[in-house]
């Protein structure tokens, strides 16, 4: 029999937030239909329940998933949450939920499944930033989330073409600061006193700066959390740095909504 496997939902798009019935609808059909995203052929994928290891989820808004999370869990799917909250403001991130409201959906999925399955991202640090204004910023979310969440997930925003071409009217943002790194290494600290593991995406650099990398897509961890179930956990690393396992992601670019001007996906 095919070994199951992990199942990303979405790096390319906010599943939970805008294609909930879309996904609602491939679980009903038990397969989900995609494009590679270069060469434009289609691929099906099996949302079958025993060939699925796991979902991770990806959102920056879960609520209008919370209907297809109750079928998930009734019908005995394993799943993560990596749920970001960043605490930028309007002006880079123009269609994310304000922030109390950010916050109280990230409680209630948390008292939902538990904390040890909603992952925290902080992500990504603008390099222009000075460390006043990343302590804070960070010192504000983290206090939030405190206890709602096992993990914190940062990383630095890369410079993609579309993303400078996005932000041409906020100069500096790309430049890393003088004290990009003492604003790290204090919020590594904040992070760590508040019960969350202080983990990197694709940082190699922060990791000389207090925050070790980690996988995004991790079956070890999914394996931790659930004891005896077949979940795959070989490398397979989608850009310089990933330490992700293997995985199928079933999203696609540009059907996000978000807006966020540093993102690749939007």
């Amino acid at each position: 029999m095919t070994q199951p496997v992990i199942v990303s939902a979405s790096r390319r798009t906010d599943v939970p937030a805008f294609h909930a019935d879309w996904f609602s609808a491939c679980l009903s059909r038990g397969t989900a239909e995609v494009r590679n995203p270069y060469s434009g052929r289609p691929a099906a994928v099996s949302l079958a329940r025993e060939r699925v290891a796991a979902f991770v989820f990806w959102t920056r808004d879960p609520r209008p998933f919370f209907p297809v999370l109750s079928r998930i869990e009734r019908e005995g799917f394993r799943s993560v949450f990596h749920v970001t909250v960043t605490g930028l403001p309007p002006e880079i991130e123009p269609s994310v939920p304000p922030f109390a409201e950010a916050v109280a959906a990230f409680r209630r999925l948390s008292g939902a499944v538990g904390p040890r399955r909603v992952l925290w991202r902080f992500d990504p640090i603008l390099p222009g930033e000075s460390a006043s204004a990343l302590v804070a910023r960070f010192d504000r979310v983290s206090a939030a989330l405190s206890g709602l969440s096992s993990r914190c997930t940062v990383s630095l925003a890369h410079p993609y073409r579309k993303s400078l071409r996005a932000t041409r009217h906020l100069p500096g943002i790309w430049e890393p600061s003088d004290s990009l790194r003492a604003g790290v290494e204090t919020i590594a600290a904040i992070g760590r006193a508040r019960g969350f593991a202080m983990l990197s995406c694709c940082a190699p650099r922060l990791a000389g700066w207090g925050i070790p990398p980690g996988a995004c897509v991790d079956g070890s961890y999914l394996q931790r959390l659930y004891p005896g179930a077949e979940i795959p956990a070989s490398p397979s690393p989608v850009r310089q740095g990933c330490l992700c396992h293997a995985s199928r992601d079933i999203g696609s670019y540009r059907t996000c909504r978000h807006g966020c001007l540093y993102c690749y996906a939007a």
